[in-house]
């Protein structure tokens, strides 16, 4: 058991280490190339990478139709929609309030699981776990972060409202993925990115035929880093959580997120650690520790 624990929580840990580096890439990124843009060229990247090894190692495409039909949900619902709506919504809003918003994602997880799987049920240490996280999360972006989803233009209210909507997506997405038993973790996640890529590239090009981006170099390399590092790397450790573990617990990388963000800000930027922060790193630890310890998946 404890070994078992040990495993999950290594595994969340480097895929919210790798998603928690992606929130100061979206930022640069941003800063030169259009939203919608970015979302299908770090897509596509990965996309790219992921063809390469798929074939490499042998791999092929063969499922039933159902089959591709549920994937292609989860490339709409759980990579094109959120890699946009997160992207767009920086432009408007703060990384932190962003990271804020997204913690919502484990409340959506374990209501819809408890709906939409077999085994993945509600129960009050989930429950417990929830809770703790998101107190954990308010400590350590600020009470102010609080203060923030409830003011600011029309704008920055929609920004907010399409991060929660990127939060449900990615919970949605998750069940649907979860539910997919007959299929390699390789090949689903080659095909979801390579679904994803092919439905954002046609917004891409009208939206850069008006609004035409031209991006710095540290853009560039931003969008670089994005594709093969939180979308083709992460996205790999994400499915492999899922069918391992579940939906419910894959949603709280969603509060380690915010602890890997702070802790980028300290080893690249020389941010200091303050009380609050330490306090909501403990929070969120006890709460992960009690959505393990109330883990019903049936593990693959």
């Amino acid at each position: 058991m404890f070994d078992k624990f040990n495993n999950n929580i290594f595994l969340l840990f480097l895929l919210s280490a790798i998603w928690g580096s992606s929130f100061f890439a979206i930022k640069i990124s941003v800063t030169s190339i259009n939203p919608i843009s970015v979302a299908c060229l770090r897509l596509t990247i990965a996309a790219i990478v992921l063809s390469i090894f798929f074939f490499y190692k042998g791999y092929t495409f063969k499922y039933p139709i159902r089959i591709y039909i549920s994937i292609f949900y989860i490339a709409l619902i759980g990579n094109f929609l959120p890699f946009f709506l997160i992207s767009w919504s920086e432009v408007y809003i703060d990384s932190n309030v962003a990271g804020l918003l997204l913690s919502v994602a484990p409340i959506f997880a374990i209501i819809f699981s408890h709906f939409l799987t077999a085994d993945d049920k509600f129960n009050f240490m989930k429950l417990i776990a929830v809770i703790l996280g998101l107190i954990g999360i308010i400590f350590l972006l600020g009470f102010n972060s609080l203060k923030n989803i409830f003011i600011g233009s029309d704008y920055m209210l929609l920004a907010k409202f399409a991060v929660i909507l990127a939060a449900f997506g990615y919970v949605i997405s998750s069940i649907y993925a979860y539910n997919l038993k007959n299929i390699n973790i390789i090949t689903l996640t080659t095909i979801v990115t390579i679904f994803a890529s092919l439905m954002s590239m046609p917004f891409m090009i009208i939206y850069e035929m008006y609004n035409f981006s031209i991006p710095s170099m540290n853009s560039i390399l931003a969008v670089f880093y994005l594709g093969i590092f939180p979308t083709a790397l992460a996205y790999l450790l994400r499915f492999h959580i899922i069918s391992r573990y579940g939906p419910v617990f894959l949603s709280y990388v969603a509060y380690l997120i915010p602890i890997f963000a702070i802790f980028w800000g300290v080893v690249l930027l020389n941010e200091k650690i303050n009380y609050n922060s330490i306090v909501g790193i403990f929070f969120v630890f006890l709460g992960i520790y009690f959505g393990q310890k109330g883990s019903n998946a049936k593990h693959n």
